[in-house]
């Protein structure tokens, strides 16, 4: 028996919806970051850009280099700015792919993820840079 054309056009909205969907679950590893270097001119500034938005003009700073490299879960930096009580505040950006350009609103699809318990691997870093 074949499904009717409304319950088939319901399947493929509900499959395109959970297409895009990712989570973040299980513990984040430095899994070869190393290998891929610094970031990039491209995402240096991305980092900057996104970090002046969430930060809210506040200094901040970006890890040197990537937390973690690996193609299939994405490239991850550090963001932190100090808070009033002396403690800092840490953003983990995933980027999906490397950055080689200007990203559009329509290919941004960098995960921001700010939880404490998702930023542990932030907290004991020492390659901090000024973004500028």
């Amino acid at each position: 028996m074949q499904a009717s054309p409304l319950v088939r056009f319901a399947a493929v909205i509900a499959l395109a919806a959970l297409a895009g969907c990712q989570s973040s679950g299980g513990p984040v590893t430095v899994a070869r970051a190393s290998e891929f270097g610094a970031p990039n001119g491209a995402e240096a500034r991305y980092a900057r850009d996104t970090g002046r938005a969430i930060y809210r003009g506040r200094p901040f700073q970006r890890t040197q280099g990537f937390v973690f490299a690996d193609p299939a879960r994405g490239f991850a930096l550090c963001l932190r700015a100090p808070m009033r009580d002396g403690r800092q505040d840490h953003t983990l950006l995933i980027l999906q792919r490397r950055i080689e350009g200007a990203v559009s609103q329509v290919e941004d699809d960098v995960q921001i993820v700010r939880a404490a318990a998702d930023v542990g691997l932030c907290r004991n870093r020492s390659d901090w840079v000024d973004a500028r």
